[in-house]
């Protein structure tokens, strides 16, 4: 310890944000495979708030990354294109694609409803990832100064907070073009509800950009071959702000959000505080939103980010492949993967059909065997990727293999779904535009969307072919059924 806290050579790869980011990806594969089957009131409070944190952990890793790949060493910036404009433009893609109608022709044209289309155009994490970083892109290079960027950055991350929670009050950017409306706040408007918006989530990349910048001058750049600090002294730095955030968000958000006189006005109440003035609604959408809520997340982030630096320093190292840190190389990767083997394999019907593994279906044994099944695959998957990349030929056979597949499902894909849902327009559960047409072919009455409303149709239409509902199951999907004569 007292050798490895004196060195003073220059980090050429942050060891600490390479473990966040790991392990934000490992908790970000449990947190979608608890949603979607581990049974309703089984979670516990704290895995909640536990999962709550992947999302700000990965937001500001990536403000973290920006600072070192857009700075020199020499306070000079990189170009912003070819490389990292190829590089965001591509994550932008599989963002927009993850919300797409689909990955067939079918499931944009005949498939496509107005709700699929419009759920193209919604905030989710890795667009949050991509406009923050464009907006920290551009004040670097208005700035074109590492120091001033850095407090800049600290800044920003002060301000969004601040201003975060007016925007989320009812009815602010409603109506607004779709492609933006998301940026601004994650109420519901037109059916779409974005997930990351800008307000307050950019806070997290700015804060990871100012630690970004502070690593850089401390550890980074050097002078007559040594850094300012060592590595051990950053990290007891990393912990002690931690400690700060953490201390003083817990203790003020409830105040922060919470403190003030209830006053009816116009037939509705509100809660005058000293930061505005909320109905109740408003006050949950908002509770994430504030200063000293960024500000409890962050102080947990950096502390764990503090223990994982400070383990992965002390620890022994061991031969072969680290699965923890191919998957901090290819968290977008991983990202895509377990997201579409999740809910685009085990969630479809058919295998459904043959496992059982329907929604929120499972007790805990049951999601932790499938947590450690999916985590174990997707490891594999990213140790076996990055030896992939090390051949970049075969790496390039396999992508345009993949680019060959995708273009093929592309035009066949799909259309026996159509074919399905033409024949029994009865059992569909989406709106499409020719079901009102195949109900007239089979004598049916039309309906407002074409979606049955009568259960007993249903039930004899899925008798016909051969997939009759389970008599327990009948009451559920009969509710479901007559549910949508009440929301016309």
């Amino acid at each position: 310890m007292n050798t490895t806290w004196a060195d003073l050579a220059p980090s050429r790869r942050c060891d600490w944000i390479d473990q966040l980011r790991a392990w934000a990806v490992i908790v970000m594969i449990e947190v979608h495979v608890v949603n979607a089957w581990l049974l309703p009131g089984l979670r516990p409070d704290w895995l909640n708030y536990l999962n709550g944190l992947v999302a700000p952990s990965f937001l500001m890793a990536a403000g973290f990354s920006l600072v070192v790949s857009t700075f020199r060493t020499d306070g000079t910036l990189r170009p912003f294109w070819p490389d990292t404009a190829r590089r965001l433009g591509f994550i932008l893609l599989c963002a927009y694609a993850l919300h797409a109608p689909g990955f067939t022709l079918a499931d944009w044209t005949v498939l496509d409803t107005t709700q699929k289309a419009r759920e193209l155009f919604k905030i989710d994490i890795l667009q949050c990832i991509v406009f923050s970083l464009l907006v920290l892109q551009l004040l670097a290079r208005l700035v074109r100064s590492p120091r001033v960027f850095t407090v800049l950055a600290l800044l920003l991350a002060l301000y969004i907070p601040l201003v975060s929670p007016s925007l989320w009050a009812t009815g602010v950017a409603d109506g607004l073009w779709l492609p933006i409306r998301g940026f601004f706040n994650g109420n519901v408007d037109r059916g779409v509800q974005a997930l990351f918006p800008l307000f307050p989530w950019l806070a997290f990349p700015a804060f990871g950009a100012f630690l970004g910048g502070l690593y850089r001058e401390l550890r980074v750049t050097s002078a007559e071959g040594k850094s300012r600090w060592s590595e051990w002294r950053f990290l007891a730095l990393l912990g002690l702000m931690g400690a700060v955030l953490l201390a003083w968000g817990g203790t003020t958000k409830h105040a922060w959000l919470w403190q003030g006189t209830w006053v009816r006005q116009g037939g509705v109440w509100m809660l005058h505080g000293r930061h505005g003035a909320w109905t109740w609604n408003e006050l949950q959408a908002i509770s994430n939103t504030t200063l000293p809520s960024v500000a409890d997340r962050l102080g947990w982030i950096l502390l764990g980010g503090t223990a994982m630096g400070a383990i992965e320093l002390a620890r022994p190292r061991w031969r072969g492949p680290n699965p923890v840190l191919a998957a901090s190389r290819e968290s977008l990767l991983l990202y895509m993967l377990h997201l579409n083997l999740i809910f685009g394999v085990l969630l479809a019907a058919p295998v459904v059909a043959v496992t059982g593994w329907r929604w929120n279906s499972l007790g805990w044994a049951g999601t932790l065997a499938l947590t450690t099944a999916i985590i174990a695959f997707n490891l594999a998957a990213g140790v076996w990727w990055q030896r992939v990349r090390t051949t970049p030929d075969r790496m390039r056979s396999f992508q345009r293999r993949a680019l060959a597949v995708l273009a093929i499902w592309f035009v066949v894909g799909g259309w026996w779904t159509f074919r399905h849902f033409l024949r029994s327009p009865e059992l569909a559960k989406e709106p499409y535009a020719f079901l009102n047409a195949a109900r007239a072919r089979k004598g049916l009455p039309p309906t407002p969307d074409g979606l049955c409303r009568n259960p007993e149709e249903y039930f004899r239409e899925a008798d016909r072919i051969g997939k009759p509902v389970p008599p327990q199951a009948r009451p559920e999907v009969a509710a479901l059924i007559l549910a949508r004569r009440e929301s016309r």
